[in-house]
């Protein structure tokens, strides 16, 4: 299992090249997911905070599996705004969140070695100005991947 501590949405794809253990990170901001067709298959996506949905491009998200009050909370508040530059059939994907004071992670299944891209989504619905919200992304719990990332960067 791969371990990883992030907020907002993500999914991984398993590249089709090489044998090679890598793993490249994309961060996108109101990303169109379309950016990423074609580098592989989905092995994962999950809707952060939010229930299964099925993207315009045939992507797979499943309901957030972490449980309610157990593991950070989640929020719908993001369905009050309209999200632009997204497909509105996909806005409930930028429109629920889950979100800790201190941390937690999601269990990501991989299966076998290779190349992978992961690819992380971030929409701000609650702060208005930056430096208000910082990440710290891990994966296996020991390589950090951006340390204190915010999603005003470019």
């Amino acid at each position: 299992m791969f371990s990883l501590l992030l907020h907002g949405m993500a999914f991984l794809k398993r590249s089709l090249g090489h044998n090679s253990k890598s793993l490249t990170i994309i961060l996108t901001l109101f990303a169109l997911i379309s950016q990423s067709i074609g580098i592989g298959e989905v092995i994962w996506a999950v809707n952060a905070g939010g229930e299964a949905h099925t993207d315009v491009h045939g992507i797979v998200y499943e309901a957030d599996p972490l449980e309610q009050d157990k593991v950070g909370i989640s929020s719908d508040y993001g369905k009050t705004l309209m999200i632009g530059r997204v497909n509105p059939q996909d806005q409930i994907l930028y429109q629920t969140e889950r979100y800790h004071m201190s941390n937690f992670g999601y269990e990501i299944p991989i299966k076998g070695s290779g190349d992978f891209t992961l690819v992380l989504k971030f929409c701000e619905v609650w702060f208005t100005s930056p430096n208000k919200k910082v990440f710290h992304n891990r994966y296996f719990a020991i390589v950090t991947v951006k340390y204190k990332l915010k999603i005003t960067d470019t």
